[in-house]
């Protein structure tokens, strides 16, 4: 819920579909959970794409990121130059 909050607030349009996906996602979160680590969720603002990132309870240390935001920002970069080349009428 907390994904669907953020999104409100910053008035993202979140459709069904998405916020169904985003239930069940926060659910397998809460299930796999462990003492020594912490799950967040959150949305790539560029590519709307979910970003899952496993931290250390007692540090708050990133330990993993799924997919890595990096690669998204990656991703977005190639989006905006593909819509460059592409988005001029012929």
């Amino acid at each position: 819920m907390e994904a669907l909050q953020e999104a409100d607030r910053k008035g993202v349009r979140v459709t069904i579909g998405e916020a169904q996906k985003v239930r069940s996602i926060e659910r397998a979160l809460d299930a796999v959970k462990g003492q020594q680590t912490e799950l967040e969720m959150s949305v790539h603002e560029k590519t709307n794409e979910v970003v899952i990132k496993v931290l250390d309870k007692e540090t708050g240390k990133l330990i993993r990121e799924i997919p890595s935001e990096k690669i998204l920002d990656m991703v977005s970069s190639f989006m905006e130059m593909n819509g460059m080349l592409f988005d001029e009428k012929v």
